[in-house]
């Protein structure tokens, strides 16, 4: 059997750096978009004032950007930034008319809007809770088990009554506009000291592989003329879909790049059999 030439075993040597290369660059993480978002309000004189800040900690620039706030049944949207450079700042004042009767903690949800550089929508969302007149602690609390999945997938919600008397409350889930939701509104009725659980179905509608989501369930009802609301936060992974035996798109590339590599190297050095 002949040697391998030095022509060759160059050959060969390229060629295995070339999918070497290959292969790191189809696994390398690619560029994003991450706001950190900051959200003020406070309710007077039947006002409801919201002050936005969202600062860009990703490693691209976010286009499109535009702030819309959900307060009980209003929805406002404020003025459009074009483009949010990295570590720049998008900042907005809403004032949202409401006429809260009941003294209370109140919801108060915020949609972050954006596009990135191939205009593909995006949605980041957070909730919190405003008052109106009197603080008020809920004594529901819950838990959201977190879900990843490709194209659909299941939440399961519970919920914990802690007091002692039985309450009548009215749930709704938060999600971005990238997902749908099989349930968005349920009402029930916790007894003391009791538990319930809620499994909602989840579709893909236009979430990207790799994405990341918080969604919330908000939690509301009324006694002794005050009003409660508690939030309970989740977290959704958008995975990739499944490749041949289990194994992502991205690891299939990889090992049929190397595969051929090997492949092509021994063509080299069975030349001179």
């Amino acid at each position: 059997m002949n040697s391998p030439t030095k022509s060759e075993k160059k050959g060969v040597r390229c060629i295995l750096a070339f999918c070497m290369s290959f292969a790191m660059l189809a696994s390398a993480n690619a560029s994003f978009i991450s706001l950190q978002t900051g959200l003020s309000a406070k309710y007077e004189n039947n006002v409801l004032k919201v002050k936005v800040s969202v600062i860009n900690k990703g490693d691209e620039p976010a286009y499109n950007v535009a702030a819309e706030l959900m307060a009980g049944s209003k929805n406002v949207r404020a003025e459009k930034m074009a483009e949010l450079p990295v570590n720049s700042t998008y900042q907005a004042e809403i004032a949202v008319p409401l006429s809260l009767k009941t003294p209370g903690a109140y919801p108060l949800s915020l949609a972050m809007h954006y596009t990135d550089a191939n205009q593909y929508p995006f949605t980041a969302l957070i909730a919190q809770t405003y008052v109106n007149g009197q603080e008020t602690s809920s004594p529901v609390f819950g838990q959201i088990r977190p879900a990843s999945f490709a194209k659909e997938g299941e939440l399961e919600l519970s919920l914990k009554n802690s007091s002692a008397k039985a309450i009548k409350l009215a749930t709704f889930l938060l999600a971005p506009r990238e997902l749908t939701l099989d349930v968005e509104k349920s009402e029930m009725k916790l007894a003391p000291r009791s538990e319930t659980k809620q499994k909602i179905v989840v579709k893909n509608f236009s979430a990207l592989a790799g994405s990341t989501y918080q969604v919330f369930a908000v939690s509301e009802f009324e006694d002794q003329g005050l009003h409660y609301t508690s939030l309970t936060p989740g977290i959704i992974k958008i995975t990739a879909g499944q490749g041949f035996f289990g194994l992502g798109y991205s690891a299939v590339i990889i090992i049929l790049g190397l595969l051929t590599a090997i492949f092509i190297g021994a063509q080299f050095f069975n030349r001179g059999k």
